[in-house]
């Protein structure tokens, strides 16, 4: 019975041991990683105002769709537990649609945005073999690019229509997982919220002259993401 104890002990202390030591073989080491990434938009927004038009209640309002793109990104290990993260992906394109009394007008606007992200992350112990959760706090800068009016949206704004989105500053936070395949091959999933707000304007050339109509959007963007990392 004491061999069998002294053997769980020893084995426990080597499972531990080859934990710190690859804990610490990470330390200078550079992941990049390559995947794709689900944008869940859950945005929210006040009725748009101004102009001339008078909208009944709850007023005319927008909501931005959902999309899947992918993503990439770069990891330096910087400390036993600590790691810099930059997130980039290719620019996705969302759909806007109308809301509120809009709500069946479907597809009036399109909005491509890039939303690079930093973070620094705290890399927790293994909790399964192989198996290493992390969590990481960080700041997004989403640039809003090549926004177009659709035939639609033309139509309910009464006439050609440009868009136009503040870009975004926000904090940022994601938890996530990596489970290594080897030293250089690993698995890497995250979830990810940022704080992304935009002031949108909405210009109207009408037969007697431009209207704007303005509102702000919150976006509220949660990101799953699953990626191929390579560490080096």
């Amino acid at each position: 019975m004491m061999k069998k104890n002294i053997s769980l002990v020893a084995g426990a202390a080597l499972l531990a041991l080859s934990g710190l030591a690859s804990a610490q073989s990470a330390v200078g080491t550079t992941t990049v990683y390559v995947g794709l990434a689900h944008i869940d938009v859950n945005s929210k927004a006040a009725a748009l105002s101004g102009g001339s038009k008078q909208f009944p209640e709850p007023g005319a309002q927008i909501r931005v769709g959902d999309q899947t793109t992918t993503g990439f990104g770069l990891v330096y290990r910087f400390a036993e537990s600590w790691s810099g993260e930059l997130v980039l992906g290719i620019p996705p394109s969302h759909k806007v649609y109308g809301n509120g009394v809009l709500a069946n007008a479907g597809q009036i606007a399109v909005v491509r945005q890039m939303p690079p992200t930093a973070f620094v992350n705290y890399h927790f112990g293994p909790l399964l073999p192989k198996l290493y959760p992390f969590v990481g706090l960080g700041v997004n800068y989403t640039y809003f690019e090549k926004t177009r009016s659709t035939a639609t949206g033309d139509a309910v704004s009464g006439g050609p229509t440009k868009i136009y989105l503040s870009n975004s500053w926000g904090a940022a936070a994601h938890v996530g997982f990596t489970l290594r395949y080897n030293e250089n091959w690993s698995l890497v999933g995250t979830a990810a919220y940022a704080d992304v707000k935009s002031n949108m304007r909405a210009v109207t050339t009408t037969n007697t002259g431009e209207e704007t109509l303005r509102t702000r959007i919150n976006f509220r963007p949660m990101v799953y993401s699953l990626s191929l990392g390579y560490s080096f």
